[in-house]
């Protein structure tokens, strides 16, 4: 087994709990802004000081006393919002075990998970109103629906039903206790050691696994992180990822609140850019997509304007100049930042692989480009590139303290095998399924994170793929679905691709890929008829195949213009949309040799 452990950059407190780690940066910024939100799209902007955040935590977390619930579990979702914050935060820290649950999940998921999760309370937003009747109606075990919006409960649903609350009539209520002389919640003991955090992995309701967390777990991997990447205190974090998320959970939130950040809420991916530059917003975390997107404007542009030789020339003169010392990037590139707001100087992307050019092309004009690897069962982050060790294609090093291995018999760095970890931020184990726990857990703790990648000579992890999606080729060879997807969608006009081992008629495995075209994208002179399109997309595999060894050449696809399934950190759910494939074949009587190059149409995805 190969074994690398991250290394300590910058000496940073540690603390054993999140309600400690709070406490503690409150004193050091008090009245620094701490959030800061319009309410609504383009409005008027609020913002709040750490300690006013601070406060509403206490005042919250006393009326949930007050109410009965403390040692109990209680959901919260919702849209990303300062009342979301206040409310996972006045449950961890000192009230019971917080169950965020994804705000993108259709109405009896969230229903079913909430009574997974044994919920006491139902802490929701406006969007998820009608959802928490209907939850009421099924969920007698519910004590009290609280809602996150003001004016929006009924006046007859309360006469109806008196479990439903505003938290605005919780927080009056909490700092009339305190100011009274309650301490229940504030004196209330809390265990380092135990679940503070219930978060449900993707996938259906009865497949999706409860990861549990304890206040050690996350407040370990906040300090792993802020041991290795340093951010200066003052700066704005713009919030994307959803808060039910661990990676915004943990370093968006918790991270960036440490080093005296103010989070910015967006007011939306229709506002983005407006955002980044009303707020010049310096940091953004976000899923791979969201930077390709911003990548591709910025091309865009680049090419209407003729400038785009002119820049990479100057990239390649600037990085040479880097080489003696000489850092005037964010000076020569000035104009294509001032294009993202002008502030921006730390993009940090995870969840799924993303091109070395972009991540490249973000570091050679001035922004800080990191690309981080976690599993919600780390508390996420595993490793991440830093100021110091940035090698591109890789996810980094491991974080401060923390242990990875491959789990490989070969001693050469390269040496595939599957990727383990060990730290304080490795979870509790899955809620009530000891089973699943312990297909996970080696005795001497390592997590099998499931993933297959190797080591480089820089201790840098690279993912390779999956190991569950691994195809396995009759001459006992090995080829990932990730990575032909990888060079797949880096092709012009293709949005997404899925790749498979087929059976054939001959009893061997051939690699097949689905792909989704966009033609808006296509190179110009394609038209956008089927032929002209099948006859692009097959001589761009051929291109692709003569990149890779032939043992994973591609030998069949088909290709249409519909979305695949995926889960809302944009993940194509891999079994489903190959039963999906499945299906829409067997339903033409077509094998993947009939259907090769072909537009197969697929009827719309129900939910």
């Amino acid at each position: 087994m190969q074994t690398v452990t991250g290394k300590t950059y910058y000496k940073e407190p540690a603390f054993s709990t999140i309600r400690d780690l709070i406490k503690y940066y409150v004193n050091q910024y008090q009245d620094m802004p701490a959030y800061r939100y319009h309410v609504t799209p383009q409005g008027a902007e609020v913002v709040h000081t750490y300690i006013e955040f601070d406060a509403d935590i206490d005042a919250m977390g006393t009326a949930l006393h007050n109410l009965g619930l403390r040692d109990t579990h209680i959901v919260v979702v919702g849209d990303n919002s300062y009342r979301w914050a206040v409310a996972h935060n006045a449950i961890i820290n000192g009230t019971g075990v917080s169950v965020p649950i994804d705000r993108q999940l259709p109405q009896q998921e969230v229903i079913n998970l909430a009574a997974r999760g044994k919920a006491r309370a139902f802490i929701y937003g406006a969007r998820h109103h009608e959802i928490a009747k209907a939850a009421a109606l099924e969920n007698k075990e519910i004590q009290y629906f609280i809602s996150m919006t003001d004016n929006i409960i009924e006046p007859e649903l309360k006469q109806q039903d008196p479990r439903f609350i505003s938290m605005s009539d919780l927080l009056n209520q909490g700092k009339s206790l305190l100011s009274d002389g309650n301490r229940d919640f504030l004196d209330n003991a809390i265990d380092p050691s135990a679940m503070c955090s219930l978060l449900f992995t993707s996938g259906t309701t009865a497949m999706s696994k409860g990861v549990m967390l304890s206040h050690e777990n996350i407040a370990a991997n906040v300090h792993s992180a802020m041991s290795t990447i340093h951010v200066e205190q003052g700066q704005n974090a713009l919030s994307v990822l959803p808060l039910h998320h661990t990676f915004e959970n943990t370093v968006g939130m918790y991270m960036m609140l440490a080093f005296g950040v103010c989070i910015c809420f967006t007011d939306g991916l229709r506002y983005f850019s407006d955002n980044l530059k009303e707020w010049k917003i310096n940091i953004l975390l976000a899923v791979p997509l969201l930077f390709e997107n911003v990548y591709k404007q910025i091309q865009k542009t680049l090419i209407k304007t003729g400038k785009l030789t002119l820049v990479n020339r100057m990239r390649k003169i600037s990085n040479i100049l880097r080489k003696i010392g000489i850092d005037k990037r964010r000076k020569i590139f000035h104009q294509i930042i001032d294009g993202v707001g002008g502030g921006l100087n730390l993009c940090v992307s995870g969840a799924a692989a993303i091109d070395k050019e972009i991540v490249a092309f973000f570091n050679d004009i001035g922004i800080e480009f990191l690309a981080g690897y976690g599993l919600t069962e780390t508390s996420p982050v595993i490793s991440v590139c830093n100021q110091f060790v940035n090698v591109y294609g890789s996810v980094g090093n491991p974080l401060a303290g923390i242990e990875a291995a491959i789990d490989t018999d070969e001693s050469a760095a390269g040496s595939i095998g599957e990727i383990l970890t060990r730290s304080k931020c490795v979870m509790l184990g899955y809620y009530e399924n000891d089973e699943a726990t312990r297909e996970v857990m080696t005795d001497d703790g390592w997590l099998k994170t499931g993933d297959i990648g190797y080591l480089d000579k820089k201790g840098c992890i690279h993912i390779t793929g999956r190991k569950k999606s691994m195809i396995v080729l009759t001459n006992g060879k090995k080829a990932f679905p990730e990575e032909i997807e990888y060079l797949i969608n880096k092709t012009a006009g293709i949005k997404d691709s899925l790749a498979w081992g087929d059976e054939s008629s001959r009893d061997g495995v051939d690699i097949c890929v689905r792909l989704t075209v966009e033609k808006e994208m296509l190179p110009e002179g394609i038209d956008h008829n089927d032929d002209s399109i099948g006859r692009y997309l097959a001589d761009s595999l051929k291109a692709i195949n003569q990149e890779m060894p032939p043992y994973k050449a591609i030998k069949y696809f088909f290709w249409n213009e519909q979305d695949m399934i995926k889960t809302t950190t944009l993940k194509i759910k891999r079994p489903q949309e190959t039963a999906r494939v499945a299906e829409e074949l067997s339903t033409r009587g077509f094998n993947m040799k009939q259907a090769n190059g072909k537009r197969i149409d697929f009827k719309p995805f129900d939910a």
